[in-house]
């Protein structure tokens, strides 16, 4: 029977995650075992606040449905998130691991970074001689960063060297750009690199050698370079770099070989990280072979960037043009089905079933919401490299049956969200590209991004469109007012004609309107206007344009494609007759109607129609008077 392992990390810690899966994976390839992994990612928004709207992708995690889990706890930055999902995990009762964080109540398999980085100061002190250190990593409070900072310290004190603190540097986070930011910030100032540099991970080393070289500064001679992690590139970089491996393989393949045997047992184990020396600290020289091998990755990896980014551009685009939901939809369907290379061969994209309600709500920010709710519905799925068709599935399920297909299966969950908006989440199968290169935190952001930018584009446009109703609407009678007959009624006049429709007009005067206002006042003549107004729009077809012309005057602009030649001037006044039957008016309260076709040849402008049928509802109104 098929076996399922659930794991709950952070993405950012990317290469030492993909290691850790294949290390996994591998360990479990003769055996039928589904990894469920459920990644979120934590980030600083513009106003400076962390948001961790990220975390709601472990809502989806029902940990009964598991044979075991495995939980990244020190790359879980929100403390509360951390301690809901191990009360969670303890009252399932399922086999659990913690790495290298102690969770109370759960077995931890920790990476032993102090000893390995220890090792790697003591080399470069006793074997090199180095005396002036310095060290750059990011504010996370993982542990695997702490031990490595650790063993920096302990290794001075050990070998009475004084720690020179400026040197002790702190980014935002351990990553490429923020390092090289700085250190071209601390090279522009003037300021002495030290003789070594001990970085918190591969990818800042990456960032000094550059620098280096950008200044003409030579490594391993004028300055010696340390990293951690062993990143895939530590070999191949010129130079290449001296750094730890953490072994994340290995500590996959025990952590999920002790799950399937079951064990609830808390225990704790360390498995020691190894040093790794090269050509960094002067130790080796540069591999051409590694090199070469390093320049065909650069230049695969620089066009699969930039494919990945093209697909961001287009899935905004898609967002930015859609008029409405359908079309929406039906576009990214036929997008996804043609191009899906960042998002692999086997994916879905799910969102809550309330989505459609959700893409036309006109509140200016949506509530809070970390919840996917009972179902959801895929709105674009990817099977087996083939469009696979639209399902609303149980939330509890996850993935569709067809995708579950297979052996030794990897699902990697995404949320979908917007600020503190959960939308529905993003999956894909046995594809770690997203993942192991922080694509997917690019992907998921585009993704919830433009859903909020179409949804705003779309209340803006109710928001227009009720401008429009407001501007071009008569308050007393309820018709279109003159602007518009100009904003509506020209367009619609034009249209007629460029369809080869007939235009029929029809106008209306209240007979007798100043004897009312004089006599009676001006309510009652507010009154006269809104019962003929709702007499004539009583009888001509909704789709009609009816518009308060003047004071007493009112218009009416349709097309022959639903007028069967009606004689709508009759039927106007006899609908009104019977609206006046039981209002008791102290007067006798009538219209004069005319009508006028304008065929779709006619050179006539809709002023010169309109005065046309204007003539012809003047002569009914004489003809009124001289029988009154």
């Amino acid at each position: 029977m098929k076996k399922k392992i659930v794991i709950l990390c952070s993405g950012w810690a990317s290469y030492y995650l993909s290691d850790f899966i294949n290390g996994a994976r591998k360990a479990t390839k003769d055996d039928d075992v589904d990894f469920y992994c459920f990644t979120a990612y934590d980030y600083t928004e513009l106003s400076g606040f962390p948001n961790y709207t990220g975390y709601s992708i472990f809502n989806l995690i029902n940990y009964d449905d598991y044979d075991g889990v495995i939980i990244f706890s020190d790359l879980i930055s929100n403390a509360r998130v951390l301690e809901k999902e191990r009360l969670r995990i303890l009252k399932s009762g399922k086999p659990a691991i913690s790495i290298n964080k102690k969770l109370e109540g759960i077995t931890n398999i920790r990476v032993d970074n102090y000893s390995a980085a220890y090792e790697v100061m003591t080399h470069l002190i006793k074997d090199h001689g180095i005396t002036d250190f310095g060290y750059i990593g990011g504010k996370e409070n993982a542990l695997d960063f702490a031990e490595r900072y650790k063993a920096y310290r302990t290794a001075h004190l050990d070998n009475n060297l004084k720690i020179n603190m400026e040197n002790v540097i702190t980014i935002d986070r351990s990553e490429y750009i923020g390092a090289y930011d700085f250190l071209s910030d601390y090279i522009k100032n003037g300021k002495k690199l030290p003789e070594c540099i001990v970085c918190a991970n591969d990818l800042i080393a990456f960032a000094v050698l550059k620098i280096a070289e950008e200044n003409n500064i030579k490594i391993p001679d004028q300055l010696k370079v340390v990293g951690y992690d062993d990143n895939i590139y530590s070999k191949s970089t010129t130079p290449s770099v001296t750094t730890v491996r953490s072994n994340a393989e290995l500590i996959g393949a025990e952590s999920v070989k002790r799950l399937l045997a079951g064990s609830t047992e808390v225990q704790q184990l360390k498995l020691k990280s190894t040093p790794v020396y090269r050509h960094s600290c002067g130790c080796e020289e540069k591999s051409m072979e590694h090199q070469k091998t390093f320049s065909l990755n650069m230049i695969s990896e620089q066009i699969e960037t930039e494919t990945f980014a093209r697909q961001m551009e287009k899935i905004q685009e898609i967002f930015t043009e859609a008029t409405d939901v359908f079309t929406l939809l039906t576009n990214l369907e036929l997008f996804f089905a043609k191009s899906h290379n960042s998002e692999g061969d086997n994916f879905a994209i799910f969102l809550k079933s309330d989505w459609s309600s959700v893409l036309i709500n006109s509140q200016e920010n949506l509530p809070q919401n970390y919840s996917y709710g009972a179902q959801v519905q895929a709105i674009s799925s990817i099977v087996n490299n083939k469009k696979y068709p639209r399902e609303i599935i149980a939330t509890s399920s996850l993935v569709s049956s067809k995708m579950k297909e297979g052996n030794n299966n990897l699902f990697i969950f995404y949320p979908i969200f917007n600020h503190s908006y959960v939308h529905g989440y993003f999956v894909t199968k046995n594809n770690t590209n997203l993942f192991r290169k922080c694509f997917a935190h690019q992907w998921t952001k585009t993704f919830g991004t433009s859903i909020e930018r179409f949804r705003k584009q779309n209340m803006f446009k109710q928001m227009s469109q009720q401008f429009l109703r407001l501007s071009t609407r008569d308050a007393l009678s309820g018709m279109l007012n003159r602007v518009g007959m100009d904003k509506l009624a020209k367009p619609f006049y034009a249209q007629n004609k460029k369809n080869g429709l007939t235009t029929v007009l029809f106008f209306v005067d209240i007979n007798s309107m100043k004897t009312i206002n004089d006599k009676f006042g001006h309510l009652h003549g507010d009154l006269a206007v809104k019962t003929i107004a709702s007499s004539v729009m009583d009888v001509v077809p909704r789709n009609w344009l009816c518009i308060r012309y003047g004071g007493d005057e009112f218009l009416v602009v349709g097309n022959s494609k639903n007028y069967n030649g009606e004689d709508y001037c009759s039927t106007i006044q006899q609908n009104l007759a019977k609206k006046t039957a039981n209002m008791k008016l102290p007067y006798n309260l009538s219209a004069s109607v005319g009508t006028y076709s304008v065929p779709p040849s006619s050179p006539l402008t809709l002023e010169e129609a309109v005065e046309k049928v204007d003539e012809i509802m003047y002569e009914k109104k004489q003809a009124f008077h001289k029988q009154h």
